[in-house]
């Protein structure tokens, strides 16, 4: 019921990063939550994609479903196309949540290029002894807050398996984006989960958005609305 509030995955991940949390905002919005290009149920491309391309995708949706415009809530990579929603089409995006969305401004050329030379998890060679597994769990782990049960952890993780087949995500495309902010002139609430290791630097972004609120959410990592559901719920209700 009511506007609607559309979901972004972060990348490598699917629509299904708010599966628990989506029921928890269905009384207040009309929730939708969508697989990116590249991700879960929706088409692979043959070429690697831009942010732009990412966010036109995300028009094309709005289009189609009749939506002229959403607030929109977006996490890690999936903040990145929000904010590039936000600037490019201002008149069809509502009010917006970045979630782990601190990436540093001016990224040198050599730090872009170590971010695009690190191999992703998808990256590592499957072996019959099966130690990809281990050394992909013991990341999907390090990215998950101390207190978080092996189970939950388990969610992201076979997500992240099913994405080893596919040949691109939003990673590469994130990194080369370099959005002006000063274009981006959004009611914006910003989230940075206290234990999210790929959170970047949230405090220096909220300097970068006039009026931006900031909230730090407790106990979570970088799978915070696997994590606490009901917590962001409340928050973002609020």
């Amino acid at each position: 019921q009511g506007s609607t509030l559309l979901l972004l995955h972060q990348s490598g991940q699917t629509s299904t990063e708010y599966l628990a949390i989506a029921p928890l905002l269905a009384d207040s919005f009309r929730v939708v939550a969508i697989d990116l290009p590249n991700h879960g149920q929706s088409d692979s491309s043959d070429h690697e994609l831009t942010v732009d391309e990412y966010a036109d995708a995300v028009i094309d949706v709005l289009d189609n479903m009749g939506i002229s415009q959403a607030h929109m809530l977006g996490q890690h990579g999936g903040a990145s196309v929000v904010i590039n929603l936000g600037i490019r089409y201002p008149e069809r995006v509502g009010k917006v949540i970045l979630s782990g969305a601190g990436v540093g401004e001016n990224v040198s050329e050599e730090e872009l290029q170590k971010k695009l030379n690190t191999p992703l998890t998808r990256d590592l060679p499957i072996d019959l002894d099966g130690e990809f597994l281990n050394k992909t769990w013991s990341v999907y782990r390090n990215m998950s807050a101390s207190t978080t049960p092996p189970e939950v952890t388990f969610q992201p993780f076979l997500n992240g398996l099913v994405q080893r087949q596919r040949h691109y995500d939003l990673h590469y495309a994130v990194y080369r984006y370099a959005p002006n902010l000063d274009e981006f002139n959004k009611e914006t609430l910003l989230l940075e989960a206290e234990e999210d290791i790929y959170a970047g630097d949230v405090t220096a972004l909220q300097r970068r958005i006039t009026g931006s609120i900031l909230r730090k959410i407790p106990n979570c990592g970088s799978w915070q609305f696997f994590e606490q559901p009901e917590l962001h719920a409340e928050i973002i209700q609020e």
